[in-house]
């Protein structure tokens, strides 16, 4: 019997899918209020960037929830 590998290489799993989103949008926010500590990005700035990070959160969310299996 041959053992076929996935061509893609390795899936991760749900959990680690939802795990690697919510690390995503951490560093993002992390990173946009350190810029804003610096004094690199305005209060406007930063607003944008929360929300451009939660934007893809949630549809990052979406499409990991619609996967099949």
């Amino acid at each position: 019997m041959t053992i076929r590998l996935n061509p893609r290489g390795y899936k991760p799993t749900k959990k680690e899918q939802l795990e690697n989103n919510i690390e995503n949008f951490e560093q993002r926010i992390g990173k946009a209020l350190n810029y804003l500590n610096a004094g690199e990005i305005t209060k406007d700035q930063f607003i944008n960037e929360i929300n451009v990070a939660h934007g893809n959160y949630k549809h990052n969310q979406r499409r990991i929830y619609n996967l099949e299996g």
